[in-house]
């Protein structure tokens, strides 16, 4: 295996990471969650668990993220020693070669993660879950900065660090017994692999233009006082929508077009103002037919 490390120093910069590592795609239905010491986040991770509802688990996933900052933040302001420019956590990255993704079920990487914690920092609050967007698997680790509730701060050297990854390479060794996740950095492929790494630590958690529009979405819904929400709700919170058939269908991206239904809400809940909405439509539908003219693509 290969682990990489780096800090986090700033308060959006750590959610940004959760974020990210949270709502992947792949890692709601076929990762998992290890929580320490993190208060409610078992309870939101259940009801996530059994909640059907595409816009209701978005809800809580972002109710969850906020436990999960507020909790780190809490454990923060216990800080003994306060500086400038001081780690919050640490984000930290375990990859596998792809050639063993066969031998790496789900139970085997929360194995590894549990292992991983309590070699790492067995006092530090961890929010740890996997990735498999890549060819090869991946669990991501966000540790704290410090000592739960005590207020010391965690921190290893360049030695103790490489200490951790060779106690965790001859525990592969007897337990897993991988025989292509062995770190041998003469190798060219591995190479590739760290630069991989290095390049999924630097993304910063960032949040794809899928799930910026979704929590949008989340919160014009969320305000609505009825089922029924009106269009300019949508565009006073920066959302463009598009109409097909003279029915709002979807909204839209810097780059292309997202359907609501595909995002997990309910086009027929958007109010439109029937006589300038109709108009407007019927004058891009005029203007379409021209152009169309104009092309020589008329029927």
């Amino acid at each position: 295996m290969i682990i990489k490390s780096k800090s986090i120093k700033s308060r959006k910069a750590f959610e940004n990471t959760i974020r990210y590592i949270l709502t992947k795609d792949d890692q709601n239905n076929v990762g998992f969650t290890l929580n320490r010491y993190i208060k409610k986040d078992r309870q939101f991770e259940t009801m996530m668990q059994t909640e059907t509802n595409t816009q209701k688990r978005l809800e809580l996933l972002n109710k969850r993220i906020n436990n999960i900052i507020q909790s780190f933040e809490s454990n923060e302001s216990k800080r003994l020693l306060k500086r400038k420019n001081a780690n919050r956590a640490y984000h930290e990255i375990i990859s596998f070669h792809k050639e063993d993704t066969k031998h790496l079920p789900k139970k085997v990487l929360m194995k590894i993660a549990r292992k991983y914690a309590k070699e790492r920092a067995p006092h530090a609050m961890v929010i740890s879950t996997m990735h498999s967007d890549k060819e090869h698997l991946h669990i991501h680790n966000v540790i704290s900065a410090l000592e739960y509730a005590t207020g010391k701060p965690i921190r290893l050297t360049r030695k103790e660090f490489k200490e951790v990854k060779t106690r965790m390479e001859a525990w592969q060794d007897r337990e897993l017994g991988l025989k292509h996740s062995k770190v041998d950095h003469s190798k060219k492929k591995v190479q590739l692999l760290q630069l991989d790494i290095e390049r999924e630590l630097n993304l910063r958690g960032k949040r794809s233009e899928r799930q910026e529009l979704q929590l949008k979405l989340i919160d014009v819904f969320a305000k609505a006082r009825s089922e029924k929400v009106h269009y300019r709700k949508f565009e006073k919170a920066g959302l463009m929508l598009y109409s097909r058939g003279g029915k709002i269908v979807g909204v839209h991206g810097l780059r292309r077009r997202y359907r609501l239904k595909t995002l997990g809400f309910e086009p027929e809940r958007i109010v439109m103002e029937k006589t300038k909405t109709q108009d407007r439509l019927q004058n891009l539908r005029q203007q379409q037919t021209e152009l169309d003219i104009g092309l020589g693509l008329e029927r």
